[in-house]
């Protein structure tokens, strides 16, 4: 998920937008893709890595790499598309709207946000007060979207989304061209006991 700009700070990254931010650039593909090739790697890194603190029960074994590639990865991500598509879209329509409860409920009840800068923001409600703060500095909105570079699975029951997200914005003063703001993201989702995927990491650079 695009969240600050993220990934998918989106009130820039000096309170002008909320995911990663970097301003003023157009991002080519070439650029983007420079940017996004080493998420991917990271991402597929966590598949032989630890399972997540807050996800790790005392006394569980981390999932063997024989099951790993016994997953049935279609399924999982087509359980996790829409959801992932729905929260992507929100993030958009959030900060047009000024509705920091509906970028937020993407998130899992103690979901992590990491700023660029490695200011960590613990809890839905928290990160929903987080954008709630930077709206009055968000100036308003022409375009926007969020670009996914890929979704990979990590488990049975998590999957890690990377990306770029942007923003089309009105000049700080008069009439002109749009600024845009964007930046990469990677995110870890995790499906929960109700069924419903949910961000439990989301990290913005």
């Amino acid at each position: 998920m695009a969240i600050c700009f993220s990934l998918r700070d989106a009130v820039s990254r000096h309170c002008t937008d909320l995911r990663p931010s970097v301003e003023h650039d157009p991002m080519t593909f070439q650029h983007w893709s420079s940017r996004a090739l080493p998420l991917g790697v990271l991402a597929s890194a966590l598949l032989v890595g630890p399972a997540l603190p807050a996800q790790q029960k005392a006394g569980t074994p981390a999932v063997s790499d024989t099951l790993r590639a016994e997953l049935d990865t279609a399924a999982i991500l087509a359980s996790a598309r829409p959801e992932i598509d729905a929260a992507n879209a929100a993030w958009l329509h959030g900060l047009r709207q000024r509705d920091a409860k509906a970028i937020a409920a993407a998130y899992a009840d103690s979901g992590l946000f990491i700023s660029p800068d490695g200011t960590v923001t613990r809890g839905r409600e928290a990160i929903a007060r987080m954008y709630a703060a930077r709206f009055p500095h968000l100036r308003p909105i022409r375009d926007g979207g969020v670009v996914q570079g890929g979704l990979t699975v990590l488990g049975p029951t998590r999957v890690a989304e990377w990306g770029y997200a942007w923003l089309d914005m009105d000049p700080e003063r008069g009439a002109g061209p749009p600024v845009r703001s964007g930046g990469t993201y990677l995110t870890v989702w995790d499906r929960e006991a109700d069924g419903r995927w949910r961000i439990v990491r989301n990290l913005a650079f």
